[in-house]
């Protein structure tokens, strides 16, 4: 799969934090799945399925030529563990990369840093704008946060499908806005829950 399709759901990623302009307050509220297909495409005709067994990082070291890194384990191996548990349900097999697979599966992770601003003034009220030392009045400085968003972003590609500037067919794919975010005791069961919901929409691999 080539790196600018990679990219460009990578932006996709970074709309979808701007949900929260104001922050999230839990973790969990950052999940958010997005999937989509190529309504062309034959579903149907296709049974195998090729997975990695890593998990890329899509970082600017990547876009700069240095070596990738991955999605540290258990992590990488849960999520890969649940999008070939789905596949299967939905009755795809599973094989090799070097059997031919009718389709690849290609799965990133993209990391998303976003800073808000805000005042004392709006926060608190004007009158706690500022107050009288003895060098007179005193206004605080805006204040800044910032979270950082983990998505998870999986891609379908015919491999066998190639266009005449030598880029595979997309025919889906899904990102799960907030996935990677804390990595937590809760990282089970929200990984869980948005790659099943993914599979859920996507009703036409089903078959």
């Amino acid at each position: 799969m080539k790196l600018l399709k990679i990219l460009s759901l990578a932006a996709l990623a970074f709309l979808l934090t701007q949900c929260y302009p104001e922050g999230p307050m839990a973790a969990d509220e950052l999940d958010l799945v997005y999937s989509n297909y190529d309504p062309e495409y034959n579903f149907a005709t296709k049974m195998s399925f090729a997975l990695p067994d890593k998990i890329v990082k899509i970082t600017d070291g990547l876009l700069t030529g240095d070596d990738p890194t991955y999605v540290k384990e258990p992590y990488a191996s849960d999520m890969l563990r649940l999008i070939s548990e789905n596949m299967k349900i939905y009755g795809w097999q599973q094989v090799d990369i070097a059997d031919d697979p009718d389709v690849l599966l290609a799965p990133a992770a993209v990391e998303v840093t976003t800073t808000y601003y805000y005042d004392y003034w709006g926060y608190y009220g004007w009158w706690y704008g500022g107050y009288y030392p003895p060098g007179g009045w005193y206004y605080p400085y805006p204040a800044s946060s910032s979270y950082t968003t983990g998505s998870l972003i999986v891609t379908m590609v015919d491999p066998n499908d190639v266009s005449v500037d030598d880029k595979q067919r997309v025919v889906w794919t899904f990102i799960i806005n907030g996935i990677m975010t804390g990595q937590t005791s809760s990282f089970n069961s929200r990984v869980t829950k948005g790659i099943n919901q993914a599979f859920t929409q996507s009703q036409y691999l089903k078959k």
